[in-house]
């Protein structure tokens, strides 16, 4: 008897077709397993001839019409070694069509346990695709329930569930795939308390029905994982699977509710329609943009940039290179003529053009990740694996970082670990219940900003956020990460009265499994990408923010924010002049603690939104003093952010002194910069960055401030001068045997005539940067650029001293004689009492720092 042969619809077996429970079930998406009834299964073994019964339960949305009543068939077409005559399906209902036909017994290939699964799952191909009338004569339906097997293996839920999966974007989520000839997506989503989840989109309508997902259990009878899984089949082309199309999951929870939630894992998101809220709901999108995926990846030509970023990365000296960092808030940057946003691609060239010309070489990129609402600033994320859809695709942003690495700019993104979107269109109840967040709300909520609190104890989310991270290295080529909100983190009751939070298990404030997160944060990072800069916004004394040695507070970031200094110079700079001695600690305070940490110096968003002013109002706010000498105050306090130690950090519109504070909804007031006064402003912070960068000593020992820098035995940082009456500070920088920096200052209103320095070293002093000078928009006091300053007579603390002139609020950088070596001071002078002496091995960075 030839195979295969049709069984007659009155010769099938009772169980052949299914009941009327399931039936319902499946039309109303709540079968608990469609994979067990739908597709190709064995019925009975029927005689001696080896052959056996198989029945056919096709179910496809396709399939809706009643086709026999236009004597049109739909047909089943196996694929065998010979070609065989299509197989009439009979209709069951609508969607469902049957066949019960008589196949070899080894038609199935045997069922594979879970734990057989390799990296990236194992499909089973069905052996037959459908054939169904349709207004163009003829389709071909590929049946996903055909397709059995395992999405995910055994070993990526071992990962997911132990907290450390480096390769979660690969498993979760939406991805293309071609099985078998047949190009299709891939899904999988983790919620664990469902209890049907289906995957809708627009190509079938949003029909929970259509594909319905499959509970992913352990291997062994190890129970149900939380994962839920399927693959939907397109056609042989790219082209049949529809990217670009939305989508989301459909998930019945525990309290009989149907919700559509967007994909946590998404890598693309529709637009949101109203820039001013958050939409209802944001629907995820089939990204052609998955470049582990795609056949055709974005071509990056960065090499050499990221080989001599791991280079860094492996040699630890990351943090010995100069950062001068501008921040951007990328849709507010500039517009378009009508206001309207530019896309990731338009803003590449002018960008980088800006960022060369005022001689920064890092951007600081605020709100990358996906945010269905731009009043967030990007803090309010739902989007962890996606960029911000409303300037362009990922490969449109990958385009950008291209090209910002290619001349030579490090890119650092903000990352929310802390908290996400709390709104209906993002993923909190995911499945019904509290799932990424955590389930008491004085845990699980953070009010004062109105998001959700990741549940740092379950190892799923720990996957995710670190995951996430990981996921922006790989995909997009980010040098580093700054962690918005840390103390949010660490400390349970932050931001919360008393009764609103509960603490750890020994009565303490911290939160223990949000440290440890950030340490495996911290150390994953260095693991899989070395060069990679972490930097934490972390606004308290916590000790070890920046120190993954065997303490129990060490965080392991490579930098911290240090926004002590940044609240402490705002404070001292709007005082009326009259006041500013009384306040002048506000200015030296930092020595007491810079050698703890290693810092950035950020002058932020933060000081320039929320009815606080923009940087140039602030300058004498409460002496009213006037635009001009504004102008000149703002570029000595940019001075004094550079040349300190510290990374220094700028928010965007600061460099030409905006006059109103920042607005996240237009465009920075470009035409300000064309004003004479601020052009000199711009052309003073130019100068400025140029000097950090090219003077070692300004960047190379900002982490060792107190440490002594052979061979001249100097500290990297000491005092010179401190004046809190006349409002005059100095300082030197140090760094081996690189020609020393100093920096003297006049914060104050008086301008002073033959002031007298002490200096560490006696000879000719160049003169780098003067901001009073004409260049800057200045009146032209004190020495010019390039000139030469002399040593001269003793003063009674130094043997050694400079006599100059400090126009009022003003900055200068001079260069110590060439031979400093042989010109040291034999008394040098003493700025500071009490400024720290200690003799510290002449280290670069050590292994044990950074937790190796």
């Amino acid at each position: 008897m030839a195979l295969p042969v049709a069984v007659d619809r009155a010769n099938w077996p009772s169980d052949a077709s299914l009941d009327e429970e399931a039936v319902s079930a499946l039309h109303t998406a709540h079968h608990p397993q469609p994979r067990r009834i739908l597709g190709c299964h064995r019925l009975a073994h029927s005689d001696e001839s080896g052959s056996d019964l198989y029945v056919f339960r096709i179910w496809h949305q396709a399939l809706e019409r009643d086709w026999e009543a236009e004597n049109k068939q739909v047909k089943l077409q196996l694929l065998l070694e010979e070609e065989s005559t299509p197989i009439p399906l009979l209709r069951r209902c609508a969607w469902l069509y049957e066949a019960v036909v008589r196949l070899p017994a080894d038609w199935l290939p045997p069922d594979d346990g879970a734990g057989g699964a390799p990296v990236g799952g194992v499909l089973h191909l069905p052996r037959y695709y459908v054939v169904a009338p349709s207004e163009e004569g003829e389709q071909i339906l590929h049946d996903c329930f055909g397709y059995v097997g395992f999405l995910l293996a055994e070993v990526e839920i071992e990962q997911l569930q132990q907290g450390n999966f480096p390769t979660i974007a690969d498993a979760l989520g939406c991805h293309c795939v071609v099985a078998g000839g047949v190009c299709g997506l891939r899904f999988a989503t983790w919620a664990p308390r469902a209890q049907f989840v289906s995957v809708v989109g627009g190509w079938n309508d949003w029909d929970g029905r259509a594909a319905p997902m499959a509970r992913r259990h352990r291997a062994e009878g190890g129970g149900f994982s939380g994962l839920w899984e399927i693959f939907v089949p397109f056609g042989p082309e790219m082209s049949d699977v529809p990217f670009g199309s939305t989508y989301g999951f459909k998930i019945h929870t525990l309290a009989g509710q149907d919700i559509v939630k967007m994909d946590p894992f998404a890598q693309e998101f529709e637009k949101p329609s109203d820039l001013h809220k958050s939409p209802v709901f944001n629907a995820s999108v089939v990204s052609a943009c998955d470049d582990n995926y795609q056949p055709e990846p974005f071509e990056w030509g960065d090499e050499a940039w990221m080989l001599a970023r791991e280079e860094r990365g492996r040699l630890n000296t990351v943090l010995l290179q100069p950062m001068a960092i501008y921040e951007v808030h990328l849709p507010s940057w500039r517009r378009g003529a009508e206001g309207e946003l530019l896309s990731y691609r338009d803003l590449t060239q002018p960008l980088i053009d800006h960022v060369k010309a005022l001689n920064f070489n890092w951007v600081e990129l605020m709100a990358l990740a996906h945010h269905p609402f731009l009043g967030s600033w990007g803090y309010q994320v739902s989007g962890y694996y996606s960029c911000c859809s409303l300037m362009g695709s990922p490969d449109d942003l990958k385009h950008l970082i291209n090209e910002l690495h290619k001349a030579g700019i490090g890119v650092v993104m903000d990352f929310v670990p802390a908290h996400f979107c709390k709104d209906a269109c993002s993923f909190g109840d995911f499945d019904g219940t509290p799932t990424y967040e955590y389930e008491d709300p004085r845990e699980g909520e953070q009010r004062q900003w109105g998001t959700k609190i990741f549940n740092f104890r379950k190892n799923e989310v720990r996957s995710f956020l670190v995951g996430s991270a990981l996921f922006w290295a790989e995909r997009y080529h980010v040098d580093g990460f700054r962690c918005d909100a840390v103390s949010a983190m660490i400390y349970r009751n932050f931001g919360k009265a008393d009764g609103d939070w509960i603490r750890n298990e020994h009565g303490g404030d911290s939160n223990l499994e949000a440290v440890s997160l950030l340490r495996e944060l911290n150390k994953s990072m260095k693991q899989f990408w070395p060069g990679v800069i972490m930097i934490a916004e972390e606004s308290t004394a916590w000790e070890g923010v920046t120190t993954l040695r065997n303490v129990s507070s060490g965080l392991g970031f490579d930098l911290k924010w240090d926004l002590g200094w940044m609240n402490d110079t705002l404070i001292y700079l709007e005082e009326p002049a009259w006041n500013r001695p009384s306040n002048h600690s506000k200015l030296t305070f930092r020595s007491q603690y810079m050698q703890n940490e290693r810092f950035v110096s950020p002058l932020s968003h933060d000081e320039v939104a929320n009815m606080k002013g923009s940087l140039v109002e602030k300058m004498g706010r409460k002496d009213g003093l006037g635009f001009y000498d504004k102008l000149r105050l703002l570029c000595a306090y940019y001075g004094y952010q550079a040349t300190a130690p510290g990374r220094p950090l700028l928010f965007m519109g600061q460099e030409f002194a905006q006059g109103r504070e920042w607005n996240c909804y237009q465009s920075l007031d470009w035409h300000e910069g064309e004003e004479e006064l601020r052009k000199g402003v711009c052309v003073w912070l130019a100068d400025l960055m140029g000097v950090y960068q090219h003077h070692r000593p300004l960047h190379m020992g900002d982490d060792y401030p107190q440490t002594r820098q052979y061979p001249v035995g100097s500290n990297s940082f000491e005092w010179v001068e401190n004046n809190a009456g006349a409002c005059v500070l100095a300082f030197c920088r140090h760094w081996k045997g690189e020609i020393p920096v100093m920096a003297i200052f006049n914060f104050g209103s008086q301008y002073h005539h033959g002031y007298t320095i002490g200096s560490p070293y006696w000879g000719g002093w160049q003169v780098l940067l003067n901001s009073d000078d004409r260049r800057y928009g200045g009146r032209g006091g004190g020495p010019g650029n390039s000139s030469m300053l002399w040593t001269g007579k003793a003063r009674p603390d130094c043997s050694d001293s400079l006599t100059l002139d400090l126009p009022s609020n003003s900055c200068l950088v001079l260069l110590a004689p060439e031979k400093f070596q042989d010109c040291k001071a034999t008394r040098p002078p003493v700025g500071m009492k009490g400024t720290a002496d200690t003799l510290c091995a002449d280290i670069e960075y050590c292994l044990g720092d950074i937790g190796f």
